[in-house]
């Protein structure tokens, strides 16, 4: 089966909405309101919530003493924090928390692989979407599992992560039969022992595993874009985020970041 997935860097315009009731002059002042891009350009650093066992995009680099976090989605995140001249404090937690650590204010923004929905977006506010990947059901290589839509896999061991879209698209074809896992690495060291007989997960990540072990594709399903997050209310932060993501592709820089990390030459 030809490996192949859409990566399209997607461009928006940001509209900027003007409400008359904005304009209306209020006769009791209110307190001077410190902007959270006020806060983390004062404190001298931005915190960002990740979930790093999601090769390509961030997971850990065990080369370097102590191990950093890199990846598509960390390059991003340093340009964003070179625009507002502050350093990085990273946050890595559960994939599944990242929303609520988010939302109440423990991390500043989050950068995951984070797949861009309408719920989500009720909860915190999306940048623009920068990049869209297809999803794929793998099993290793001596496998003799054959399917021809995620319906198929009622029956079979399918490993799949908490938290995330392709969880809630097993639900809607019906499938019960799927083991959560809270880690990317854990499900995949489990399909690699042979535990669980199939995983579904987004193809870039795939694509990085087989490099090491045995592993193949047989279905590729739909795509989905991925987003950086931040909170409601917060409209200067989400600007320079979607300033960044914009200019990435008028540069060239996200270009560059798609043949580094996905190894994809846009022409």
């Amino acid at each position: 089966m030809k490996r192949e997935f859409a990566v399209v860097g997607m461009v928006a315009c940001i509209a900027v909405g003007v409400l008359g009731g904005w304009f209306i002059p209020s006769p009791i002042p209110g307190a001077p309101r410190a902007s959270l891009l006020d806060i983390i350009q004062n404190r001298g650093y931005i915190i960002i919530g990740t979930s790093a066992d999601y090769e390509p995009f961030e997971y850990m680099n065990t080369s370097t003493i102590p191990a950093t976090i890199v990846g598509f989605d960390v390059d991003m995140c340093n340009w964003i924090a070179d625009k507002l001249g502050v350093a990085i404090q990273w946050s890595d937690r559960n994939f599944g928390g990242l929303i609520a650590a988010c939302a109440v204010g423990k991390v500043d923004m989050v950068a995951a692989a984070m797949t861009y929905t309408v719920n989500r977006s009720s909860f915190l506010a999306a940048s623009v979407t920068y990049i869209t990947v297809g999803q794929a059901v793998i099993v290793r290589n001596d496998s003799v599992l054959t399917i021809t839509s995620l319906a198929d896999l009622e029956g079979t061991n399918v490993g799949v992560q908490s938290g995330t879209t392709l969880l809630q698209q097993l639900i809607n074809a019906s499938v019960t039969t799927y083991t959560e896992f809270i880690t990317v690495d854990a499900m995949m060291l489990a399909l690699i022992g042979g535990s669980i007989a199939a995983a579904y997960i987004d193809e870039p990540v795939f694509l990085a595993w087989s490099k090491t072990y045995p592993l193949k594709m047989i279905l590729q399903t739909g795509t989905e874009d991925f987003a950086l997050w931040t909170r409601y209310g917060e409209p200067e932060l989400l600007y320079e985020i979607n300033n960044v993501i914009l200019d990435s592709f008028l540069d060239g820089r996200m270009y560059d970041n798609l043949e580094k990390w996905l190894n994809i030459t846009v022409t």
